[in-house]
């Protein structure tokens, strides 16, 4: 016959297995009415009562129980602090493991799991190497379940090393510490590590579970590898696992990372049971990275349609991929949605619109975002910084690295590239040169190869091109294609020759089908009015059959793209699309406008010159959108190729007449042009 108190405990512990908070608490109330809180036996119902408190959630009525008990064991300690550490009252978890020590007793192995993966989840390594000591002066350090904590912690708070010691010294490993192992691996970038320790795991015949496979599956997708991949899908079948929502999930987003979306979206589409927020978020993701934007598109709409309803990475995606196609008409709808959802308070969402008002050339639209985030990260400040860079506003945004510096955010490397980016569009040559020796003399990072192609970059926009070439020697490595390509540009536009061949020469080894090295080569020449070499660039171009890019210019009207290339015909608006250009030719030049026929490369008559330069597909694009949009609508032209320097004195103009702002992104840039002024300074 069972005693009353375990009878006791039995009802106990089946309410809270089962949840019955109110039973349970009628049952506690009962006892107390019937005095049966006194003796040993109190502590033993009373312990089961505390942790039925924790398990239900209601800590109010653990920590009253705990206040209250007269006497209070290993037991009670250990149940306070997983309570706490379960409930995600991971301060208070910690704070009661200290208050046990202080009182004498000396921790089990499951309080101390408790109390190190609170420390995981608090953040804070070194009260995790703390209970490490301890655990090791205990004798618990190489017990089964707090080797496997210690080695999941060190590897969550980023020390792979520690984790691997704790790993290796275990006696005993099971399929949770080989986990942490594989997990700890993955989540630090180590993906070749993780695969092997998960092929060591194999090896040695240890339990393969659902969570040992999504972290392999999560190493494959950072590592691209859908062939491994498709191996450890043959053991989700295998295992039986296909039917795990997670494990879809897992699966769905390795093909999406490797970039084979047919199979992402066959493990998607299994069951319609997979079908949920976080595959969808795969999937669109996987899109957008490959820039096939509409289909990414079509996803969401499907997954609405099925009630999925988007979180924050969905959000993120899908202006991800509105910024990567400057498509600012569903930007904006997604806008609404993110503020009708309530993801505008999250961080990563408001950082996508941040960057992609920026790139959809709407400046003060992201300033207005990233003012009202309260808590900016540093992805939150990265992004602005970049908007600054791509809008060649250098001065704001060396004051936007102050403040985020003074808010105690760390700078990282692609914060110095949007900063020393926003230099080199600015002219701010001196300022930029001290931020990239800053940061290994103040921030001790080494400059990557993208730092020194902007430095390159921000010498040669300001002429500076002895000193290009003189950095370019002290570098530790070569330059890689933007470098060279940024000091070929540079000796186009100062008229270098003798560099400019070196930096054509040193990029056609990188990439030797990149048509515009020899374009702006044959400018170089022909700016110099050497014909015979213009003609040899031309020869070599057609015997090795590189074709020159052709360039285009398009703008977005009524939630349709048009598209321009130079002397198009074919928009069925075009008659009135000239008589605009011809008006708009009469107007500049009554505003001052001179042709600039020395930025082509072409030795034909003048005349034919000015006329090849009034219909170059910016100028057309622009005319298209003057007798298209109404004057409320702000005018914003893509380009695929640098801005030419007449039609950026044109378009100048043509903002000065026609009292309209108009937004044109170049393939480097935004220029804003307003009242006859750009904001780029005629600097760019």
């Amino acid at each position: 016959m069972l005693s009353e108190p375990t009878l006791l405990a039995q009802l106990i512990q089946s309410y809270a297995r089962t949840a019955k908070l109110h039973k349970a608490k009628q049952l506690h109330a009962r006892l107390i009415l019937s005095g049966a809180g006194a003796g040993t036996s109190s502590t033993f119902i009373s312990n089961h009562l505390l942790n039925m408190y924790a398990k239900c959630g209601d800590l109010h009525h653990a920590l009253s129980l705990f206040d209250v008990m007269p006497q209070r064991n290993l037991v009670t300690w250990t149940a306070m602090i997983s309570g706490f550490s379960q409930n995600l009252h991971f301060h208070r978890a910690l704070q009661t493991f200290t208050s046990m020590c202080s009182s004498g007793l000396k921790p089990t192995q499951f309080a101390f799991s408790s109390a190190i993966q609170a420390s995981v989840s608090f953040g804070s390594l070194v009260f995790g190497k703390q209970l490490h000591s301890l655990s090791f002066k205990s004798g618990y350090s190489l017990e089964l379940f707090v080797g496997s904590n210690l080695a999941d912690m060190y590897s969550k708070l980023g020390s792979l090393a520690d984790a691997c010691k704790v790993f290796d010294e275990m006696p005993l490993k099971d399929e949770v510490s080989w986990n942490a192992m594989i997990d700890g691996y993955s989540k630090n970038g180590d993906f070749e590590q993780a695969l092997a320790a998960f092929r060591s795991m194999f090896r040695e015949n240890i339990v393969i579970d659902q969570h040992v496979l999504c972290s392999a599956l999560s190493a494959c997708g950072g590592l691209k590898s859908s062939e491994f991949g498709r191996s450890l899908q043959s053991l989700v079948v295998k295992f039986g696992f296909q039917k795990e929502i997670f494990i879809c999930n897992a699966l769905t987003d390795m093909y999406s990372k490797s970039g084979d979306m047919d199979s992402a979206s066959r493990v998607a589409e299994l069951d319609s049971g997979t079908w949920n927020v976080v595959s969808c978020s795969s999937l669109i993701d996987g899109y957008v990275e490959l820039e096939q934007i509409e289909k990414a598109l079509s996803v969401y709409v499907e997954s609405r349609r099925l009630g999925v309803e988007p979180n924050e990475f969905t959000f993120s995606s899908m202006v991800k991929a509105c910024a990567g196609q400057a498509a600012l008409e569903q930007g904006t709808q997604l806008h609404s949605q993110v503020i009708k959802t309530n993801f505008i308070e999250d961080s990563f969402v408001a950082s996508a619109l941040v960057d992609m008002y920026g790139k959809c050339g709407l400046l003060n639209s992201s300033i207005l975002i990233f003012q009202d985030i309260s808590k900016p990260t540093e992805i939150a400040w990265n992004s602005i910084l970049g908007v600054f860079a791509q809008h060649g506003r250098g001065k704001e945004a060396m004051e936007i690295f102050n403040q985020m510096v003074s808010q105690g955010i760390s700078p990282n490397h692609v914060t110095f590239v949007s900063l020393l980016m926003a230099c080199s569009h600015s002219g701010l040559v001196e300022e930029g040169l001290e931020y990239f020796n800053s940061m290994h003399g103040k921030y001790g990072m080494e400059p990557k190869e993208e730092h020194y192609s902007c430095v390159i970059d921000m010498l040669g926009r300001a002429g500076r091109l002895k000193e290009a070439e003189n950095f370019i020697g002290k570098m530790p490595f070569e330059p890689n294609a933007y470098g060279w390509c940024s000091l070929l540009g540079a000796c186009r536009t100062h008229g270098d020759k003798a560099l400019g061949e070196l930096a054509a020469e040193k990029l056609i080894k990188l990439e030797p089908k990149n048509s515009g090295i020899h374009v702006l080569l044959s400018n170089i020449y022909g700016k110099l009015g050497q014909w015979e070499d213009v003609k040899a660039v031309r020869k070599l171009m057609r015997d090795n059959r590189v074709k020159k890019l052709p360039g285009f210019s398009w703008v977005d009207v009524n939630n349709k793209t048009h598209v321009f290339g130079s002397e198009d015909w074919s928009h069925p608006q075009m008659k009135d699309i000239n008589e605009k250009l011809e008006e708009l030719s009469v107007l500049i030049k009554e505003a001052g406008y001179v042709p600039f026929t020395g930025s082509l490369s072409c030795n034909v008559e003048e005349r034919l010159k000015e006329r090849l330069l009034n219909y170059h597909s910016e100028r057309i694009a622009v005319a298209f959108a003057l007798i298209s949009m109404p004057k409320a609508k702000p005018i914003i032209v893509k380009k695929n190729l640098r801005v030419c320097v007449d039609c950026h004195t044109a378009i100048k103009l043509i903002s000065k007449v026609v009292d309209r702002e108009v937004i044109v992104r170049d393939n480097a840039r935004f220029h804003h042009f307003s009242d006859g002024l750009c904001s780029c300074g005629d600097f760019w």
